[in-house]
C-alpha cells in the first residue's frame, strides 16, 4: 500500500532527467550537437515510429471492441467501454501529429537547406490547434475516468451516463474546446513541424496546471479506491470463516494494487515530459531533444492502454470469456444487479 512513496521515486527519477540537457546547449542557439542529417533522423524517426506503433495499438483495440459487440449483442460494459475511449483520443493524437512529422519528414532537401518544412498556412494552424484540442481530450477523459471510478467504488453512487455517454464526452469536449480557443494565436509552424509558437506562455502554463491537476486527482481518486477495497477486504475477513474466500479477496487487492500503479504510471511517463518541457520553454530553454521526447512519450499512454488491454482481455478474441467482476459486485445475488456488477468490474480491469 506504500503508493505514494512509489510514484515519489518515479517522478524524481523521470524529473532527473532534465539535468541530462546542458544548459549551454539548451540556451538558443544557431549551432547544434549534431550534423543536419543526425538531426533530422532524431527528429523524425522517434516520434513517426512511436505514433505509428500507437496507431497500431488503437486500431487493435477498436477492432476487439467491434467483435465484442458483433458476437455478444448486447451493450459493452464500462470496463471495456473506458479503453475504447481512451484508444479514440490516442488515435487522434497520434494521426494527426503522425500527418504533422511526416509532412515535414518529406522536405528533406529543404531541412538540409535550411528552408520552411512545414505545412502551408493556414493547415499548420490547424494543425497546431488539432494536436492541443486532442491531448487535451486525453487529459481530461483520464481524470474523468478516475473521479467516475471514484464515485462507484468509493461513493457506491450510480448513475447513468446517458446514451452513448454523453454525460462523460459533452463536459470533456467542452472543456478542451475552451482551452485551444482561448488561444488561437498562439499556433503556427516551428523549425521541425506544427504545433504552440515558442513565445506562447500562456498555453504552457494552463497546460502545466491542468496536468497537475489531473495528476493530482487519479492519485487521490485511486488511493481512496485503494484504501476501500482494502477496508472491505478486512471486513469481510474478520466475519468470514472461509479461507478460500479471503485469499480471494486478498488476490483482487494486489491485482487491483498492481493494475492502479501501472495506470498511474503510464500518466506519469506520458505527461511529466509534458510539464519539463513547458517548464523549459517558460525558462527560454530550447533543446530539439526534448520536444522529440516529448511527442513520443504523449504516445506512450495509447501503448500502455494497449498492453493493459490485452493483459486483462487476452490477446486473443474468445465470445465465452467473463469479464472478472469487482469482488463487492459479485456478492449482489439480484438478478436485476446484473449489469451494475458488470460495470464494477472497472475496478479490477481497467485501473
Amino acid at each position: 500500500m506504500d503508493l505514494i512513496p512509489i510514484l515519489f521515486r518515479i517522478t524524481i527519477f523521470i524529473l532527473s532527467f532534465l539535468y541530462m540537457i546542458p544548459l549551454n546547449e539548451a540556451a538558443p542557439t544557431h549551432s547544434s550537437p549534431y550534423d543536419a542529417i543526425t538531426e533530422f533522423h532524431i527528429v523524425f524517426v522517434i516520434p513517426i515510429t512511436f505514433h505509428s506503433t500507437n496507431i497500431l495499438g488503437t486500431l487493435f483495440i477498436f477492432y476487439r471492441t467491434y467483435l465484442r459487440w458483433k458476437r455478444d449483442h448486447r451493450s459493452i460494459v464500462l470496463s471495456l467501454r473506458f479503453p475504447f475511449y481512451l484508444a479514440i483520443t490516442d488515435f487522434l493524437y497520434s494521426s494527426s501529429d503522425l500527418i504533422n512529422y511526416s509532412y515535414s519528414a518529406s522536405n528533406k532537401s529543404k531541412f538540409l537547406n535550411n528552408e520552411v518544412i512545414t505545412l502551408p498556412s493556414p493547415l499548420c494552424e490547424i494543425m497546431g490547434f488539432s494536436i492541443v484540442l486532442f491531448v487535451s481530450f486525453n487529459v481530461l477523459l483520464v481524470g474523468a475516468i478516475s473521479i467516475i471510478t471514484w464515485l462507484r467504488v468509493v461513493q457506491e453512487y450510480y448513475f447513468e451516463l446517458g446514451k452513448y455517454d454523453y454525460k462523460i464526452w459533452f463536459p470533456i469536449v467542452i472543456l478542451s474546446l475552451i482551452f485551444p480557443l482561448s488561444t488561437l494565436n498562439a499556433y503556427g509552424p516551428t523549425k521541425y513541424n506544427c504545433a504552440t509558437k515558442p513565445e506562447a506562455s500562456a498555453v504552457m502554463t494552463i497546460f502545466f496546471i491542468l496536468i497537475v491537476l489531473i495528476l493530482a486527482t487519479i492519485v487521490f481518486c485511486y488511493v481512496h479506491i485503494l484504501i476501500t477495497i482494502h477496508r472491505v477486504k478486512e471486513e469481510n475477513s474478520s466475519v468470514s470463516s472461509s479461507n478460500n474466500s479471503w485469499m480471494y479477496l486478498n488476490n483482487i487487492e494486489k491485482k487491483t494494487l498492481k493494475k492502479v500503479l501501472t495506470y498511474i504510471l503510464i500518466f506519469i511517463l506520458q505527461y511529466v515530459p509534458v510539464l519539463i518541457y513547458n517548464m523549459c520553454r517558460l525558462l527560454k530553454i530550447q533543446n530539439f531533444i526534448i520536444g522529440v521526447i516529448v511527442s513520443s512519450a504523449i504516445s506512450l499512454g495509447g501503448i500502455g492502454n494497449v498492453i493493459q488491454y490485452i493483459c486483462n482481455e487476452g490477446f486473443r478474441y474468445q465470445s465465452s470469456s467473463v469479464t472478472c467482476s469487482d469482488y463487492k459486485s459479485e456478492t449482489k445475488a439480484e438478478a436485476d444487479d446484473e449489469q451494475k456488477s458488470n460495470d464494477d468490474s472497472i475496478i479490477t480491469n481497467n485501473v
